[in-house]
């Protein structure tokens, strides 16, 4: 069923950018957001036949009275002074899914962590507050690396930036979530990223969707899959050709066969960091 579909039926269903954990709430996941149903206004058969449709766990409201769940979500005051900034994790579980382990793992490795929530089974959030030594993103890729093989899990991670204790912080974390939802595809192999990592597509793919230019780019350039991977990864790695060749497991003279093919076609030089800009920009739009 389609989200169209669902506000034709429910029109009075409210959507955000964040699951419910209030249990009078039911929310369902979407391409662009959750979709949240007041049960009172459901019937016991509609409830769970949308719970089972939509494969979202009913929430168990045990987060809705967590202080950092009001105020990322109900615009309760930060009554501590610092920066503090939200590492969001979706997650990919194994039917043995130990969660209890999962957190204290967790809570093991952040010791500045101020508080670690379950939105839903598949969706957490750990709001962490800045100090002295704080994690790189070098480093909580390794983390999320070995709690995935130790777990079963397949994690994708976007560490959010750390913003000062003002009544904008719902806002910007709002925000987060959005890029969050909206790029994550982009980042192919890599599952931990940051504002850094998508910045350039994000706050220009609006310009690139209604620009002609781009639009003949698209059609007089046909890219292969192969083409397309080459071209992400060689962006993630900043146009440098030995680590582009050793991720894709291509010998790095393949790989500057592909380049050169390439070039031939579309008279763009990746090794040149305008033209790779301007690909991967075009594979985005």
């Amino acid at each position: 069923m389609e989200p169209k579909d669902l506000r034709t039926i429910y029109p009075d269903a409210e959507r955000h950018n964040y699951p419910a954990i209030d249990p009078a709430y039911l929310s369902i996941p979407t391409d662009s957001g959750y979709l949240w149903l007041l049960k009172k206004k459901l019937s016991e058969k509609e409830q769970l036949l949308l719970a089972l449709l939509s494969k979202e766990v009913p929430s168990s409201g045990k987060s809705t009275n967590s202080l950092w769940y009001q105020i990322l979500f109900r615009q309760k005051r930060i009554e501590k002074e610092g920066h503090f900034r939200v590492i969001q994790i979706q997650l990919q579980l194994p039917d043995d899914f130990l969660i209890d382990a999962w957190k204290e793992h967790i809570n093991g490795i952040f010791s500045h962590a101020e508080d670690s929530l379950f939105l839903t089974p598949q969706s957490a959030l750990l709001i962490e507050k800045q100090a002295e030594y704080t994690l790189t993103k070098e480093e909580l890729e390794g983390i999320f690396l070995t709690l995935d093989d130790d777990f079963g899990t397949l994690s994708s991670v976007f560490i959010g930036g750390f913003h000062g204790s003002t009544s904008a912080f719902p806002a910007l974390f709002e925000e987060e979530q959005t890029i969050f939802r909206e790029e994550s595809h982009l980042m192919n192999r890599q599952r931990v990223f940051d504002i850094s990592d998508v910045a350039l597509h994000y706050f220009t793919k609006d310009a690139l969707a209604k620009s002609s230019l781009i639009l003949s780019m698209k059609e007089e350039w046909v890219i292969d899959e192969e083409m397309k991977e080459i071209i992400y990864i060689l962006w993630r790695n900043q146009g440098n050709i030995s680590s582009t060749a050793k991720e894709l497991f291509m010998h790095r003279n393949t790989l500057q066969y592909r380049l050169e093919k390439f070039q031939e076609n579309t008279s763009l030089q990746l090794k040149n960091t305008d033209d790779l800009i301007l690909c991967f920009l075009l594979l985005n739009s």
